[in-house]
């Protein structure tokens, strides 16, 4: 319910954004009449850099409580898809800036999801690699209707490749994508040795720095340990989690049986990923997702060569070889798509300001709930998902994971 001058203060207090004496001495300055907005008492703290505009708009619309999850304060958005968003927050002790992951209010209370979520929050906090976005924590807020759980990740001020790519309005320089494929691959390197499969690899779940450093994340869908392993068939039993993925991107065998795949899996989707870089098209683009899943099990490997004349053939074939859809026809190690990647490899610079960013971002959001409203008033029946990216056949829950920011041009 959105503020009225008098309510702002208060709601600006429940919040707990300010300290006490910050707090205080805004107060002290303020002259609250009738003339005096909640809008013109927002825009003034947020001159004063004692909130940020979310933080405004947050407590401008009734929803003050929500800027604090255990000992950190929401700052703004950083990220958002199926499941939730990802938040900048900072500690409030240490100071320290981080991301936040919350489940949505469709999703928080669905014991399936809520599941998934601990999954990956366990699987994130089992490695130390500076190729993967670090998982901190994993918490518990208590809510009026019950428990939700949010994660504490390292925040990475980046782009995903997949903003790059539509920044760029075409395919990277191959030199560019590459390194950013390289480095990829040594995260997934790594995770490979503590027998781990990713499931989700795509250019989404790439963060890029300015400086050109590239991390991993989303590991929501990994497959680690035997234990793990039960807890998999266990959701899949008992949730219908019976394919995991993301339709554009995922490995034939994964279609087939999501639980058996191996680290050959990250490396077909991997090399989808090198495609969409070097050309900007998705590998099987304008198919609906149940026939995207199909052409990736049958249809003949699209070439990099036919769309980028610039990439060299070399790195065509690359592409080519990791996207075989015999796992024995792949590279067999992400240490053998490094050495075969590295001579063309060049890590460059990227050109964005990250504010900027936030601000599309933000504005995204906004109108992806908006149509997310349309859509569920628009729904007569029950819907499932059989991939990651929302392929819904009649019957069931979604009850897969985020979808994509932005989407590239078919």
């Amino acid at each position: 319910m959105p503020t009225t001058s008098s309510t702002f203060i208060r709601q600006l207090k429940k919040s707990r954004i300010l300290t006490a004496q910050q707090f205080q001495a805004f107060t002290n300055t303020l002259h609250l009449t009738e003339e005096v907005s909640e809008v013109q008492l927002a825009t003034s703290a947020v001159k004063q850099k004692l909130m940020t505009r979310f933080q405004a708009e947050e407590i401008l619309n009734g929803r003050a409580r929500t800027l604090s999850v255990g000992d950190y304060i929401l700052f703004d958005i950083l990220g958002y898809g199926g499941m939730g968003t990802v938040y900048i927050a900072k500690h409030r002790e240490t100071k320290r800036l981080v991301a936040i992951k919350l489940l949505g209010e469709q999703t928080k209370h669905d014991a399936g999801i809520r599941a998934r979520f601990q999954l990956e929050a366990r699987a994130g906090m089992q490695f130390d690699h500076p190729k993967l976005v670090k998982t901190l924590e994993l918490g518990t807020i208590q809510e009026l209707y019950g428990e939700s759980e949010y994660m504490v990740m390292e925040l990475v001020q980046g782009v995903t490749l997949l903003e790059g790519i539509n920044f760029s309005k075409g395919p990277l320089k191959w030199d560019a994508a590459a390194d950013v494929i390289c480095q990829a691959a040594d995260g997934l390197a790594y995770l490979h040795e503590l027998n781990m499969v990713h499931r989700d690899v795509k250019p989404d779940n790439i963060l890029i720095e300015v400086n050109g450093n590239s991390k991993l994340l989303d590991f929501g869908l990994t497959l680690a340990d035997q234990g793990a392993f039960e807890e998999e068939f266990s959701l899949a039993m008992i949730f219908g989690h019976d394919c995991l993925g993301t339709a554009d991107y995922i490995p034939p065998e994964q279609s087939l049986d999501s639980l058996s795949v191996d680290n050959r899996a990250d490396i077909y989707s991997l090399g989808c990923t090198l495609y969409t870089a070097l050309t900007a098209k998705r590998p099987f683009p304008g198919l609906k997702r149940p026939e995207t899943v199909k052409a990736h099990r049958s249809h003949p490997r699209p070439l990099v060569k036919d769309i980028n004349s610039q990439a060299p053939e070399a790195l065509s074939d690359i592409a080519r070889r990791m996207m075989a859809i015999n796992p024995g026809e792949r590279p067999q190690t992400m240490q053998e798509v490094i050495d075969l990647l590295s001579p063309y490899r060049n890590q460059r610079n990227w050109a964005f300001e990250f504010n900027q960013v936030l601000s599309q971002r933000r504005e995204m959001r906004k109108r992806y709930i908006t149509e997310s409203r349309t859509r569920s008033s628009q729904v007569k029946r029950p819907t499932t998902v059989n991939s990651r990216d929302e392929t819904e056949t009649p019957g069931k829950k979604n009850v897969t994971g985020d979808e994509d920011l932005c989407d590239l041009d078919s």
